[in-house]
């Protein structure tokens, strides 16, 4: 059984990031978006009533409390609701959100959602007692939030997910980040985001949402399509210009301006068979690098590249070549 627990791994968004995954495996989401670091959506569904199994409070937070008990509060900045599929699907959020606030008050909690559920009072509920939303926006347009983000039936429309934002924004008292992931093709009839009309739209978008934090990224990690790829530097710095023509206040962070701290998460003594889990139990929720997981785990890279090449070995994971490097991939 995979921990609902992960981490903490090196985030360029939270610094070191104790991760909780409310969904689990396999990946439940209401997109399946093109540029998925984690593949293809398995479980296609559109709300909290569709989930099953679910993660229970309980759970969380023994397993929570296992976790700090081995490394401690000082290697976590920030503990995030994110890992294998879409947070907000999890009917007991708001209580998960509110019990790890009442059991680690000293850390921030973040959240990482698609947005595609804020049109619903009690997902805007529970959202509202984390300290950080980041609220994904890739399209502002019906044509290209289909192309890129391929939302599963009964999704509402993009104009009524932006308006959601908007609604939820006027109430919340944390910091409040539009997640936007800028991407290219090779397939010249693909619908991008980053120019023409469609990146107008989501200007437009920004414009009327006004955000405290907008997350500018493009794919670094293998993705779901083939043809999908990042956009150049030279574009985010054109987008970024105009984001900050239309939202002045908004911090702006940008995937190829953050430096990750490789400094060892952690370190403490595990079997090789405990550490295999950890290493499976990373990769199941994002693709990495060696020194990802060395950085995460607190382990050498030469002990992690053992452990990975036994598992390529055995057909649990693959390796994908990358302009970051070489990353290995969960494929079971």
């Amino acid at each position: 059984m995979v921990s609902v627990v992960y981490g903490p791994v090196p985030s360029w968004r939270l610094g070191r990031s104790l991760g909780i995954d409310p969904t689990m495996l396999p990946k439940a989401c209401t997109f399946d978006c093109v540029y998925c670091q984690l593949g293809r959506t398995v479980r296609r569904i559109s709300s909290p009533k569709e989930l099953d199994p679910v993660v229970e409070v309980d759970e969380l937070i023994k397993e929570l409390k296992s976790k700090i008990e081995k490394i401690g509060l000082d290697p976590i900045d920030f503990i995030t609701f994110s890992g294998t599929g879409e947070p907000t699907l999890n009917p007991n959020l708001g209580e998960m959100i509110s019990a790890i606030k009442t059991m680690v008050p000293s850390k921030p909690v973040a959240v990482l959602t698609n947005s595609s559920l804020l049109h619903l009072i009690e997902v805007r509920g529970a959202l509202s007692k984390a300290d950080l939303v980041c609220l994904k926006l890739d399209a502002a347009d019906q044509l290209t939030f289909e192309a890129i983000n391929r939302p599963v039936s009964n999704v509402p429309g993009i104009e009524e997910i932006i308006e959601s934002i908007r609604e939820f924004k006027k109430s919340y008292k944390g910091v409040l980040a539009l997640q936007i992931m800028l991407i290219d093709s090779t397939k010249p009839s693909f619908r991008v985001n980053f120019r023409g009309e469609a990146l107008d739209y989501l200007i437009d978008s920004i414009a009327s949402i006004q955000p405290d934090q907008i997350q500018l990224n493009t794919p670094t990690r293998p993705v779901t399509e083939k043809h999908i790829k990042p956009v150049d530097p030279a574009i985010l710095s054109v987008v970024e210009e105009r984001i900050i023509e239309v939202a002045p206040r908004s911090e702006i962070m940008r995937v190829d301006k953050r430096e990750i701290s490789i400094k060892l998460m952690r370190k403490e003594k595990r079997s090789m068979d405990e550490l295999r889990d950890e290493v499976l139990a990373l990769l199941k929720r994002r693709p990495c690098r060696i020194i990802d997981i060395s950085t995460a785990l607190g382990v050498e890279p030469a002990d992690i590249e053992t452990i990975l090449e036994s598992m390529i070995r055995s057909g649990l994971l693959k390796d994908v070549k990358s302009k970051r490097g070489v990353y290995y991939v969960y494929i079971g």
